[in-house]
């Protein structure tokens, strides 16, 4: 009697494609800690980044400008104290679609602060630290990261 293998290392690598055609397309690639900034474009821009990504990004949202169009270029900082001050924790840009995200985790620990920052200088910094990384989950239609 002949005993047939199972293909198993072909199963990873086929969830990791319907995972991510279920998330609208493949994952950005991103540097060592943050992606975006240059001409590509990632997915979903507005979407909660991390209700498909997490684990993959520890931090992620969209920027956009006042008048609600994405903003690429926008550089989004999380420090230790409030306002921009204490220790820069990470720094990422936007890319062409407004995107950010780190693909590396974050401790927040009891909370970290946020401030975000436009081509042209305009700055912005939320006066609440946070706990998560999943900006866009507060961050929706009704309350987007907006600076210009």
């Amino acid at each position: 009697m002949t005993r047939r293998r199972t293909r198993w290392p072909l199963a990873a690598p086929l969830a990791l494609v319907a995972l991510g055609a279920a998330c609208g397309g493949s994952s950005p690639t991103s540097s060592a800690d943050g992606g975006g900034g240059g001409s590509a474009a990632s997915h979903n821009a507005g979407r909660d980044c991390l209700a498909c990504h997490r684990g993959e990004f520890g931090v992620a949202g969209t920027v956009y400008r006042v008048d609600g169009s994405a903003y690429p270029g926008a550089t989004v900082r999380v420090t230790t104290a409030l306002d921009g001050g204490g220790s820069v924790v990470l720094t990422v840009t936007a890319d062409a679609s407004g995107n950010f995200y780190a693909s590396r985790s974050v401790a927040f620990g009891s909370g970290l602060y946020t401030d975000v920052t436009g081509t042209g200088g305009a700055r912005r910094a939320m006066k609440a630290a946070v706990t998560g990384g999943a900006c866009n989950s507060c961050h929706d239609a009704s309350n987007r990261i907006r600076v210009d």
